[in-house]
């Protein structure tokens, strides 16, 4: 371990190709300079493990626990303490509800410093966890709530006042937006789409990117597409992304006569190639953190379709000036929005060049100095 750097240790539930795991891996190799850091995975799945070949790019160690759900939480704890503590950390950044909630009770006693980042509105999250929920919920408000826990890092304005006004805690709450690689999204939206795809992009598409889960809310989506006007009557929905709900909601949208324009086109490692080439980006979320894929849409495509869910939409979208907003669950706002976008080139042409200005805005590089800060405050190391 070279400790002319200070050490950090990110403590997260995989390395999958979630958009936490991709915010995550841009800011490694943005710090790595600077840092010595390691990977600690909690619930790490390698087969899942999309951006794990990225920390073997950079040489990052990266260590998984066990599974132990069959085996009892306090020795995943003690297994999750045991690996930070090999690290010798000078301070430890914890992703997400799950290994946030872990992190507190694993550090406990040590005097090592840490840092949360919640990653989605931390009120559904804990209320849907499936696994021992209520003593999640107890062991997150510990964790919180602890005296090393130095500052907790929101990804959207509104979810940092939700854990303002609901999850006492004497840690500072700054908000870090996800950042946008402009330069690097411009070039995977420019590369060839699979031979088998093209057919898809012959009419007007509407794209959607997310996992098959009942946060998405695609039946909401499949309603709007079934009362749409002469435009998206016509369109095709492309959803990249795959869950154990698909067997359900292809069922839905035949129901609902869209089967045969509802498209399960399952994950894509290269999103922004289909992303670039669609007509609209929909998100129709219940609820979201800051969504990754909706802000990579404001860069890649710019004619972007959200409902305003809690939380980030709203910090991403300007309504009618660089996409719609639309309320949670309103089918019939959703489809008369769609139709807007598909429909009104002069709503289009205003949205693409607002959200391309938003996007130049919101650089990774600001992001990844944003969480340096942090860290070094954390850490002590901002002298």
């Amino acid at each position: 371990m070279n400790r002319d750097r200070p050490v950090l240790v990110f403590l997260i539930a995989s390395l999958n190709g979630g958009g936490a795991q991709k915010v995550l891996s841009g800011v490694v190799e943005r710090l790595r300079g600077a840092w010595d850091i390691r990977i600690v995975l909690t619930d790490a799945n390698p087969e899942k493990d999309v951006y794990a070949e990225t920390m073997e790019r950079l040489s990052v160690p990266v260590v998984r626990i066990r599974d132990h759900r069959h085996f009892g939480l306090p020795l995943k704890i003690l297994s999750v303490r045991r690996a930070i503590l090999k690290n010798r950390p000078d301070v430890v950044g914890s992703w997400m509800t799950g290994p946030n909630a872990l992190c507190g009770a694993a550090l406990l006693g040590t005097g090592i410093p840490y840092v949360l980042s919640e990653r989605n509105d931390t009120r559904a999250t804990l209320g849907n966890f499936p696994w021992h929920p209520r003593l999640f919920s107890f062991l997150f408000r510990k964790s919180i709530s602890g005296k090393n826990a130095k500052a907790v890092v929101a990804c959207a304005k509104r979810l940092a006042d939700i854990l303002r006004e609901e999850f006492p805690t004497n840690a500072e709450i700054v908000t870090i937006q996800n950042g946008i690689d402009v330069e690097a999204l411009a070039a995977r939206s420019a590369e060839p789409l699979p031979e088998e795809a093209r057919r898809l992009f012959d009419g007007k598409t509407v794209v959607a990117v997310g996992r098959l889960d009942a946060q998405k809310d695609y039946p909401t989506l499949f309603r709007a597409l079934a009362r749409g006007g002469p435009e998206t009557a016509k369109a095709r929905l492309l959803i990249l992304g795959e869950g154990a709900l698909e067997p359900a909601l292809r069922e839905k949208a035949g129901e609902l006569g869209v089967g045969d324009r509802v498209f399960f086109c399952g994950y894509r490692r290269n999103p922004h190639a289909w992303v670039s080439r669609a007509d609209v980006y929909a998100l129709c979320s219940t609820h979201e953190g800051f969504p990754n894929a909706l802000a990579e849409a404001m860069s890649t495509n710019g004619h972007c379709v959200s409902t305003d869910c809690p939380t980030g939409p709203s910090e991403i979208i300007e309504n009618g000036k660089s996409g719609l907003l639309v309320p949670v669950g309103d089918e019939r706002a959703l489809s008369e929005a769609l139709e807007r976008m598909l429909s009104d080139a002069e709503l289009r042409n205003r949205c693409a060049e607002n959200a391309k200005n938003w996007a130049l805005d919101h650089s990774f590089d600001r992001t990844a100095r944003e969480w340096d800060g942090v860290l070094r405050k954390a850490a002590g190391l901002d002298d």
